[in-house]
């Protein structure tokens, strides 16, 4: 739930009119915090999506974070085919791994499941370790803008054709690799040397967000790593607990430019 509450007023923000479809609701994220609770929702998932579809709600976006067991992504796709079908962009953030591993409370099944998911999409945005995955590597690899590079034409090459890859570092700056129309272009800000709950939410979320206001697939991710630049600095220099997430509402107005 943290990552839909993350969304939708990042989005809002964008000039977008935002419709959250909650997969699972927890207490809290799940890195670094003992005892969250997680309930599933996926009874609620098909019925609430039929009750839009029979309202006549047009939808021109599908974006999808966390999303939590086998049978929402199940829901996911169903809705991702139906969506498409009706001309929509299908955008997925795997959401599974981090730092070079799948998070706790998933296994392989349910990557290779949210992978099958990637892959009806018009637009993917891993960040490095799940890129590494969806490209098949099984090595460590720093996430190099040489790596990133190798990455993205493992991706173009088995037919992923716009691809957001975040949490590369070059020196003294970080950011994203883009993958659009056969081109690779880097989008980066300064590196902040921290782990960073929450940030690659607010990343996507920016980007799909200025991509749907019109912006071009790069300067949308360069909006959205300058914003999660913003962000980072502003909830570090508040002293913020960054184990509950970043202090977003101070920098949408960065968003509504």
């Amino acid at each position: 739930m943290r990552s839909l509450l993350t969304a939708l007023p990042i989005i809002s923000a964008c000039g977008q009119d935002p419709v959250g479809l909650p997969t699972a609701l927890l207490s809290t994220q799940t890195s670094g915090i003992q005892g969250f609770t997680f309930n599933d929702l996926y009874s609620n998932m098909m019925p609430s999506y039929e009750h839009w579809t029979n309202l006549g709600i047009k939808f021109d976006c599908l974006y999808t974070g966390f999303i939590g067991t086998m049978d929402t992504v199940e829901a996911t796709m169903k809705i991702a085919k139906d969506l498409k079908e009706k001309g929509a962009i299908i955008a997925i953030d795997p959401a599974c791994a981090e730092h070079g591993k799948l998070y706790a409370i998933f296994d392989e099944a349910y990557k290779a499941k949210i992978f099958e998911l990637c892959k009806m999409a018009d637009i993917v945005m891993p960040n490095f370790t799940e890129g590494k995955m969806l490209a098949g590597l099984d090595m460590e690899l720093d996430p190099t803008p040489q790596n990133a590079r190798m990455i993205l034409n493992i991706l173009r090459h088995n037919g992923f054709k716009k691809v957001l890859l975040s949490g590369i570092i070059d020196d003294d700056k970080q950011g994203t690799a883009t993958l659009q129309n056969n081109k690779i272009a880097f989008q980066f800000n300064e590196h902040f040397d921290q782990y960073i709950h929450g940030a690659g939410d607010c990343l996507s979320s920016a980007f799909i967000g200025k991509l749907m206001s019109g912006c071009s697939f790069e300067d949308s991710a360069q909006k959205a790593v300058d914003f999660c630049h913003d962000l980072i600095k502003t909830s570090l220099k508040n002293k913020a607990d960054l184990r509950y997430g970043m202090l977003i509402e101070k920098s949408l107005p960065m968003l509504t430019k």
